[in-house]
């Protein structure tokens, strides 16, 4: 948008949980979105956007934050800040909970990210956050990161549209600019 061809470029943007951002890219509220490609995207066209992993994040004071890395199992006798609980990253750590017998026990929910980290922060909770999303405010704040050795812990995100073809042309160069390159020789 820096670009002097695309001064005149507006994107709006709102973040959603990926059920409504599949819902309002399908009722035409929206002409493109990216979200977790476990998602389902039976209607939609797709393109490869970014992946992230899945990190507890804990305050240094916290016991789990003596170890590297962690197996979701070992978080569950402690207490967690939870994005919306209908979220699919929450189905799905809700499910692993009972696949382990046990419920996640939540002690602040939160709309987003930065106000999650803002809890682990003052010591009230972990929480299971992308360690790209995290990586930065735990510098800054000293809080540790620590993988969760998990295969579902690795996400991929999509960027999806109805149809390309009936993309604006602005539309179309903002997926061409967020589409992962094939990168194979």
């Amino acid at each position: 948008m820096q670009a002097p061809a695309h001064h005149d470029i507006q994107v709006n943007m709102e973040e959603r949980v990926s059920p409504d951002v599949i819902r309002g890219i399908k009722e035409g509220v929206a002409s493109v979105g990216i979200c977790w490609d476990a998602a389902d995207l039976t209607g939609l066209q797709s393109r490869s956007y970014r992946t992230d992993h899945l990190a507890i994040v804990a305050h240094p004071s916290h016991p789990l934050a003596v170890h590297e890395t962690l197996r979701f199992e070992q978080t569950l006798d402690y207490e967690h800040v939870s994005l919306p609980l209908h979220s699919a990253v929450q189905v799905m750590l809700q499910r692993a909970a009972a696949l382990k017998g046990k419920a996640i026990v939540y002690r602040v929910l939160v709309s987003n990210f930065e106000a999650a980290l803002r809890v682990v922060r003052a010591n009230l909770a972990i929480s299971v956050v992308p360690h790209e999303v995290a990586e930065p405010y735990a510098r800054t704040y000293g809080l540790r990161v620590l993988p969760l050795d998990e295969p579902w812990a690795s996400r991929r995100f999509a960027i999806c549209f109805r149809d390309e073809a009936g993309l604006s042309a602005a539309a179309q160069l903002l997926v061409n600019h967020l589409a992962v390159k094939d990168l194979s020789p």
